[in-house]
């Protein structure tokens, strides 16, 4: 007779706990740690109190128990595991002048930004035009920073071709213009086409009194200084090329 009663006591207390855990959640664990600890006593004074008679231990309860802790470790390790947040990179594809955002009219990943700012102003139109593309093939940029430690020979051969102008060397960064067709991208070199560029000056490096232009380098050592075509004193506006360069603004220091 007791052993059943013990027995309807642990169905009612299993009762309960789902009861509890499907509307309590944050208190599971509480919870559970208390009826185990209740559970753990009866099953201890059952198999005592029946062990003179011969009687086998309470293995319905011991069952139940593991089953409850069990599910009580999942639970908590449910609870912990947290989403990460997604880390997305600011491009640099726009320029700023007097207020006016100009962006850059090709899709890429600008993460040049030793330069205030970079935007390709030829239309998209323009430039499949003079690579004779198709409708749907496109062009995906892209650019960052050039520095001594990341690219030495690249850095003192733009700062070279800077002295030999009598001009001191300022940002640098590169440039690849690939092709893009099919959600892929393709390399693709054209030294013919004009892919016109707007970038910002970085303020250390305006004068007032100075005028600059653009040095590029390509790979093979092959150079061209590219004019500035505006007239605006915090911008250089230059004709890029399709394929991957080496930028650099250069200040002429006899102007």
């Amino acid at each position: 007779m007791k052993r059943q009663m013990i027995r309807r006591s642990l169905g009612i207390l299993l009762a309960i706990v789902s009861i509890v855990s499907l509307d309590f959640t944050a208190v599971s664990a509480q919870a559970t740690e208390g009826i185990a600890a209740s559970l753990q006593s009866k099953v201890a004074n059952s198999d005592s109190a029946e062990a003179g008679k011969g009687a086998p231990s309470s293995a319905g309860a011991a069952a139940a128990l593991a089953a409850l802790e069990a599910d009580t470790a999942t639970t908590t390790t449910a609870e912990v595991v947290e989403e990460e947040p997604d880390v997305v990179i600011p491009q640099n594809n726009t320029v700023v002048v007097n207020g006016v955002i100009t962006k850059t009219t090709l899709d890429g990943h600008y993460y040049a930004y030793s330069i205030p700012g970079l935007a390709v102003v030829s239309s998209l139109a323009d430039l499949q035009k003079q690579a004779n593309f198709m409708v749907l093939e496109y062009f995906f940029v892209s650019t960052w920073d050039l520095y001594k430690y990341t690219a030495p020979q690249a850095v003192e051969t733009m700062d070279i071709i800077a002295k030999s102008q009598n001009a001191e060397l300022g940002a640098t960064f590169q440039m690849t213009v690939s092709r893009y067709f099919s959600t892929k991208v393709y390399p693709y070199e054209n030294d013919e086409m004009q892919v016109t560029t707007k970038v910002s000056i970085p303020t250390a490096f305006r004068s007032e009194n100075n005028t600059y232009a653009m040095v590029y380098v390509k790979n093979g050592g092959a150079y061209e200084i590219l004019p500035d075509l505006d007239d605006e004193p915090t911008t250089i506006t230059f004709n890029a090329h399709a394929g991957t360069g080496a930028y650099g603004i250069i200040k002429y220091l006899d102007k």
